[in-house]
């Protein structure tokens, strides 16, 4: 895809930006700032590590420094011009903001390696540049990025003692989990990832290698060590020991980096923090404030910076620092840390499934064994949806809805509790607590809890896929399940339903045709009530 950048040449004198500058992708450009600015912009060249160069930009204010900094890095496919929108905010109140664009996109040199040593040695080469090109404060630096940008905040931050202060938009803690949780490998995420690469950007020879061997089911515990040195959580002693200030701001719905492992990831980290959650997925909340339209997140990251980089009082750091929007109302509540957030559980068992294929989610344990046979490998017309787009739409107010009496009974177990009597507040990560006889030594189990209407509409509220690699044909086994946290009130007359089947189009499944999977007593699901 082509792109264009305007201003000066890298290494001319500051001038006053263009009338516009061009994103890389279709989405309409933001306004550049105008003439009239209190601060000058240019497009610059950085030296990377390798010797690479860096394509970015800079906006310095023109009063008197030193001036605090930040620094936003491009998501993955997409360059530094993201951020036009939101630095000129932060260059209006007296940052010196730089942009750069990742290794391996566009007009950066190198191969792309996914947050890698190479990113993160790049990440404090261009520390090195600000620091020595401009009047920057050199002890208030803050990092900033979404998606891809997000992690090597962290990571850099972890590395390089001068980041003051870290904004993580549409982040992850741990990119195992995020890609390969429960032995199940995210193969929606993983497709849309890597051709996005492959289309927009350059893969460096090891990171080609490490998505080949992905992509067939080899490797795996290179795959792991590749994952974990990515990982923000892995140095998370590092950022504990200097207690940097890390915001973090997710979607519940996200298909890319699920809740769970950044609710593990914060509520480990000790030093300041906050975390927003949001309904909907993937940069879903964050977008509209890169067109500079007004944002509870990013306000949330100026105010974030505001406080840690330029010292203002404005009560951040003594809020609640969980604040978590709740679907369909759009409310946001606060919480003290993950464990307020969560609550108390609440214990259904899962009864004899009828000879309509449907059993009861309810208090009272089943008074005799049974069993519910699902063959393996056969969708049962549930799923999560698109990747990004069927829970992103929830942003917008529109569920990710089926219509459950057409999900197959032969190829599904289903539970569901009696029409509710009070609202149902769910808040955190419901588990499951499964006992299952596999036919087979591999098999992939994906279970989906909905709200159902009285008309059968079921709006998912969450799911997850766990995959046993190393059964015992004919053995029945525990296993644990914890779905993906949420936020989200089940109204009165509605039914909470629980369904597990062996299939989904986002995942890789460990399913061996003909074989089948068993879920039988005892089995339960408890619900987080907040």
């Amino acid at each position: 895809m082509a792109i264009v950048l305007a201003g000066a040449a890298a290494g001319g004198s500051l001038v006053t930006p263009p009338p516009a500058v061009a994103h890389a992708t279709a989405d309409a450009a933001p306004t550049a700032p105008t003439a009239k600015a209190a601060y000058d912009y240019r497009e610059v060249s950085i030296p990377g590590t390798g010797g690479i160069t860096l394509d970015g930009n800079v906006f310095v204010p023109r009063t008197p420094g030193p001036h605090p900094a930040v620094v936003f890095i491009s998501s993955w496919g997409l360059e530094d011009h993201e951020y036009i929108a939101q630095a000129a905010r932060f260059a209006e109140k007296g940052y010196i903001v730089l942009s750069y664009t990742a290794r391996g996109f566009f007009n950066s040199g190198g191969g792309i390696d996914v947050a890698g040593p190479d990113d993160v040695a790049d990440g404090s080469k261009v520390i090195d540049w600000l620091v020595a090109h401009t009047p920057v404060d050199r002890s208030k630096i803050g990092l900033a990025g979404i998606s891809y940008g997000s992690g090597f905040g962290q990571l850099i931050a972890a590395h390089d003692e001068r980041v003051a202060a870290v904004v993580a938009m549409d982040t992850w803690g741990d990119l195992v989990e995020s890609l390969y949780a429960n032995e199940t490998r995210h193969m929606g995420a993983f497709t849309l990832l890597a051709g996005s690469g492959l289309l927009l950007g350059r893969f460096s020879p090891s990171t080609r290698t490490i998505l080949e061997d992905f992509a067939a089911n080899r490797n795996v515990p290179k795959l792991i060590e590749w994952g974990r040195v990515r990982s923000p959580g892995t140095y998370r002693p590092r950022l504990n020991a200097r207690k940097v200030p890390i915001f973090i701001s997710n979607a519940y719905g996200e298909t890319l980096f699920g809740p769970n492992q950044v609710l593990v990831h914060f509520d480990r980290l000790t030093g300041p923090k906050r975390l927003d959650l949001s309904v909907g997925d993937h940069a879903m909340a964050h977008a509209t404030g890169l067109l500079g339209v007004d944002s509870r997140t990013w306000n949330d990251a100026h105010r974030w910076f505001d406080h840690y980089l330029r010292g203002q009082d404005n009560g951040i750091d003594r809020e609640p620092p969980i604040a978590a929007e709740v679907h369909w109302s759009r409310k946001v509540e606060t919480y003290r840390d993950v464990a307020d957030f969560t609550g108390s559980y609440e214990r259904l068992a899962l009864n004899v499934p009828s000879a309509k294929g449907e059993g009861a989610l309810g208090r009272a344990m089943p008074t005799a064994a049974w069993g519910k046979t699902l063959r393996s490998g056969q969708d049962s017309g549930a799923n999560a949806g698109v990747v990004i787009l069927s829970a992103g739409l929830q942003t917008f107010g529109i569920p990710n809805q089926l219509q459950t009496r057409w999900i197959s009974r032969s190829t599904a177990g289903i539970w569901s509790t009696a029409p509710l009597k009070a609202t149902k507040r769910l808040r955190g990560a419901p588990m499951l607590d499964l006992t299952v006889k596999p036919s087979a030594r591999t098999a992939t189990l994906v279970s989906y809890l909905y709200d159902v209407d009285a008309h059968g509409n079921g709006r998912l509220i969450t799911h997850e896929a766990h995959s046993l690699l190393r059964a015992a044909p004919g053995k029945a086994v525990r296993v644990p399940i914890r779905l993906q946290a949420t936020s989200f009130d089940v109204p009165a007359g509605h039914r909470l339903m629980l369904l597990i089947d062996t299939k989904d189009p986002i995942y890789g499944d460990a399913t061996v045709p003909g074989a089948t999977i068993t879920v039988q007593s005892p089995s339960a699901v408890s619900l987080p009530l907040g």
